[in-house]
């Protein structure tokens, strides 16, 4: 018969497990892909999510906790909020540049409701700062992965993600911008006027407009 002092010992270990089995499930997704730059040049970036140990209620995998992405050549890093997606790094007359397309009214709201639906931002004195649209770039288009997680952690992305492999993750994206050729400040056609239409909604948001997430990190090894 177990005693009182045995029943407590047996509950500590089950909540000691449990609380070892919740802090390493999240799902650890790095890669390195083809990037080609707006010059045609193809040039590898190093990326890396992580995934939070469960989606619940809304999707079976977790939420990412950041986007990571490093470019060794320039000493470029980048570690943002999770609704913050890179979705292009590229690189004219010796400067970096990256874009983050706004997804939701919230993250409209904050930062001001931009004409593009878009956030732009240049490499300088080793940090990234956002710039107007005026001083981006047009010539440059959407060209990093935007899928890397699977349906489980066999299908996500690693190793090497070739350009063709890239096309193949993100099918619907890279379908869309064959078909309509967009190119320029606001690529993804679903996207544009987003901002716009949120004006006439009643937003409150406690959020505050930080895209980059802290890190002592300065590179993705």
């Amino acid at each position: 018969m177990l005693n009182s002092a045995n029943i407590t010992a047996r509950i500590l270990v089950v909540l000691v497990g449990l609380l070892g089995t919740t802090a390493c499930s999240g799902d650890d997704i790095r890669w390195t892909e083809e990037v080609r730059l707006q010059d045609g040049k193809v040039i590898q970036l190093k990326r890396r999510t992580e995934l939070t140990s469960s989606g619940f209620p809304v999707q079976k995998r977790g939420f990412n906790k950041y986007h990571e992405f490093c470019y060794a050549p320039m000493n470029i890093y980048w570690k943002s909020h999770p609704k913050y997606t890179p979705e292009l790094f590229d690189i004219v007359n010796g400067k970096a540049y990256a874009k983050v397309s706004v997804g939701d009214c919230e993250v409209c709201k904050l930062h001001g409701y931009p004409d593009t639906d878009a956030l732009y931002f240049l490499w300088s004195e080793r940090a990234w700062k956002k710039i107007d649209y005026k001083e981006f770039p047009a010539q440059m288009r959407l060209n990093l992965l935007m899928n890397p997680m699977g349906r489980n952690s066999a299908e996500d992305a690693r190793g090497l993600v070739s350009l063709a492999e890239k096309e193949n993750r993100d099918p619907s994206t890279s379908y869309s911008l064959k078909v309509t050729g967009a190119r320029g400040l606001n690529e993804l056609p679903a996207r544009k006027g987003m901002c716009n239409k949120c004006k006439a909604v009643n937003v409150m948001t406690t959020e505050i407009p930080d895209v980059f997430l802290p890190s002592s990190r300065t590179s993705c090894d």
